[in-house]
């Protein structure tokens, strides 16, 4: 029985782990670079009937837009925005093409029921002049569908999969069914 529950942690666990590798959420666009951590909501500007999204202005809590101006490949840890098109490869020698990239999803720009600000803390009211403003975006970034396009200069590092199950899993329920048909015969002879 610890074997089968073992087997069943590891097949469900392998599953989970693919889940992980990309980032994606709802953050503050502030042109160039979007806030990440929600805080709360607070008034704007004094005004009961204006409320504001708060996210944190701390730098482990912003992740900068990467605009495609000189495309030299996608970066990982950076939200990517560029057309698609073709980049000259000198090892090479030919033209490789590349997909168009915009991991912003969703802008919600002028929808003033998205409005949003920076801070480093959250309080009841917020100032104009006070921190970053901008409207609300959802977002990804890190999508292992792009890493072959990385760039070198920031390089896309996948995250560890110690357990290969998804090219592999007959490998594993083959000779987990065989052995568990083999034990049911066992039982039912004696």
């Amino acid at each position: 029985m610890k074997f089968l529950s073992s087997i069943s942690i590891l097949i469900l666990g392998s599953f989970f782990n693919l889940l992980f590798a990309q980032t994606t959420g709802r953050g503050c666009n502030l042109g160039s670079s979007v806030a990440t951590e929600y805080l709360g909501m607070a008034t704007y500007n004094g005004r009961a009937d204006q409320k504001v999204y708060v996210y944190s202005s701390s730098p482990s809590a912003i992740i900068e837009i990467v605009f495609g101006q000189g495309y030299s490949g996608y970066r990982c840890g950076y939200i990517n925005i560029y057309d698609g098109g073709a980049r000259w490869d000198s090892a090479t020698q030919q033209s490789i093409p590349y997909q168009a990239v915009n991991e912003i999803t969703n802008n919600y720009t002028n929808d003033e029921s998205h409005r949003c600000v920076t801070a480093l803390s959250l309080s009841q009211n917020f100032d104009s002049g006070q921190g970053g403003e901008g409207y609300e975006a959802d977002y990804s970034y890190n999508n292992p569908a792009y890493y072959s396009n990385n760039d070198p200069n920031y390089p896309c590092n996948a995250p560890p999969n110690n357990l290969p199950v998804d090219q592999n899993i007959i490998f594993m329920l083959l000779p987990l069914g065989l052995f568990g048909f083999l034990k049911v015969r066992k039982k039912s002879e004696n």
